[in-house]
């Protein structure tokens, strides 16, 4: 194999992957991979996404004072994860379509 053609393990698994998972689980997946640029370092050391069900994006979060701080964000969160999900990266695979309509933040 050449140079150019080796894979990146971790591509590998997110494609095989994206066969096995249901497209809300994949695109946790693809969110928790990419969580820091997304939300920032700072919030990312202390959140981590969860799940998506039904637009609703679940997200742990390290203590309960940080989950009211997050609340007064909620809408700029929800507007950096769906920017994400607009841009259509060819690597996710992800479906532009995907939208993420309120966040769930729970105590974990």
């Amino acid at each position: 194999m050449k140079l150019n053609q080796q894979l990146n393990l971790k591509d590998v698994l997110l494609s095989a992957l994206k066969n096995k998972l249901s497209a809300s689980d994949y695109c946790a997946l693809i969110l928790y991979e990419h969580w820091e640029s997304i939300c920032g370092k700072e919030i990312s050391k202390k959140t981590k996404p969860k799940t998506l069900y039904k637009n609703v994006l679940t997200v742990s979060v390290e203590n309960p004072v940080l989950i009211f701080e997050l609340g007064f964000i909620k809408a700029e969160f929800i507007r950096k994860i769906n920017d994400f999900f607009s841009s259509g990266d060819k690597k996710t695979g992800l479906d532009k379509s995907i939208t993420v309509k309120d966040i769930r933040f729970i105590s974990g």
